[in-house]
């Protein structure tokens, strides 16, 4: 049903107990991925399987942001926050496509998208490293069905922090 539920190991009373869709009533979805920022300790993605992708923060219920078509249906099998800069993040769908996001340049979809082909993604992770603060490395690793890795690096664009990009994500987080 798209529900995601919230609670701790210590079974501390938490609040909300579930997090939902944006949409009321029954909906059937499966949440296939959950990423948490690196750098908003509070706020996490979800990635659906009827393509959905919600922003959550811990504190509410309903999330932030949720962009229901971005994928055109195809369900999200991966996803995962920027090391290096708070407002990117990429998607894989299950038609082999990796989606970039830039919540700073544009909140209302991906600011590209590249089709994988001939062979069909199985994974895919970004590595980097996020304490280097000029000329730092960040990557895309992408796992195929045929055993194959490709290492791509990402354009410097979706790696290298705006001026006080931080600052400018928590208000659009505000809004």
């Amino acid at each position: 049903m798209g529900l995601i539920s919230h609670s701790t190991r210590q079974d501390w009373r938490v609040s909300p107990r579930v997090f939902k869709p944006e949409q009321h009533g029954v909906r059937p979805i499966k949440v296939n991925v959950i990423d948490f920022s690196p750098f908003e300790e509070t706020v996490f993605l979800a990635g659906c399987s009827d393509g959905s992708i919600r922003l959550h923060q811990l504190t509410s219920e309903r999330p932030i942001m949720q962009w229901d078509n971005s994928t055109s249906g195809h369900a999200v099998t991966s996803l995962q926050w920027s090391p290096t800069r708070p407002a990117v993040f990429l998607v894989q769908d299950d038609a082999s496509r990796i989606y970039v996001w830039d919540l700073l340049e544009n909140d209302l979809g991906p600011v590209a998208q590249q089709p994988i082909s001939p062979d069909k993604l199985v994974a895919m992770t970004i590595v980097g490293e996020p304490e280097k603060t000029s000329g730092s490395f960040v990557a895309l690793v992408l796992a195929r069905t045929s055993g194959t890795v490709d290492v791509q690096n990402l354009k410097r664009r979706w790696t290298t922090p705006a001026v006080d990009e931080h600052s400018q994500l928590r208000l659009l987080l505000q809004k």
